[in-house]
């Protein structure tokens, strides 16, 4: 298991490069390196906020459930992202799950000492602040694109989320089951499947089991914009 000091991580996020290595070594003394695998609760929505999760390999998913266990995909997490959240400061529960799509591993660092350094260090709180409101603008995105697009729109967003923000690359296996494709479109597996192949049909897109290739982004992107 890969278990180096914070001091040396190349694996750490943006903000953690502008800490001390005082800092560094504090955070590295109050940390656990946890892997999980595919498909196993990295945090369950509810929980007692105790640790703040820094990401160093695979992808997860953000998730919550509302009224009926429904479930809405809210996200994706990859490598070197940390996740904080409003739990960090308000209420101290997490407010949604993540949930491993690949095996993933993490460093949980202790709430208390984050915030600590949080206080101390303008330039990290700064940065930290960035990214988490990076993820929330993310969020709005997520909610204009699945309250006002019809389900051809939100589907060509969520492909091309996929391309471009997770894989960097028109040719993907897909991290998400059809149902939760569906859930991140706010649609059902069936709606999901039904317009995966008229993208097929349509020549925008090929499929071979999980893979997928966007052989015609222009046209998806129209679609997209279109709502």
């Amino acid at each position: 298991m890969d278990n180096r000091h914070c001091v040396s991580c190349d694996k750490k996020c943006d903000c953690f490069k502008l800490l001390t290595e005082d800092e560094l070594r504090l955070i590295n003394s109050n940390r656990s390196l946890i892997t999980y695998k595919k498909g196993e609760t990295i945090i369950k929505q509810g929980a007692l906020f105790r640790e703040v999760i820094s990401f160093n390999g695979g992808i997860a998913k953000i998730h919550i459930k509302g009224e009926h266990n429904k479930e809405l995909l809210l996200g994706v997490i990859t490598p070197s992202e940390i996740i904080g959240g409003p739990g960090l400061f308000f209420e101290n529960r997490y407010s949604y799950s993540i949930t491993a799509l690949s095996d993933c591993t993490t460093c949980l660092i202790d709430s208390n000492i984050f915030k600590q350094i949080f206080r101390s260090n303008g330039e990290f709180a700064e940065s930290f602040l960035n990214s988490f409101s990076k993820r929330y603008v993310h969020t709005f995105d997520r909610v204009i694109s699945l309250t006002q697009k019809q389900m051809h729109g939100r589907l060509a967003d969520a492909l091309l989320f996929l391309s471009d923000k997770v894989h960097f690359s028109d040719t993907f296996d897909l991290v998400f089951s059809r149902q939760e494709l569906a859930d991140f479109t706010a649609m059902s597996k069936e709606s999901v499947c039904r317009i995966l192949k008229e993208f097929k049909d349509d020549r925008i897109i090929e499929t071979s089991g999980r893979q997928i290739n966007i052989i015609d982004k222009d046209f998806l992107s129209k679609i997209n914009n279109a709502g």
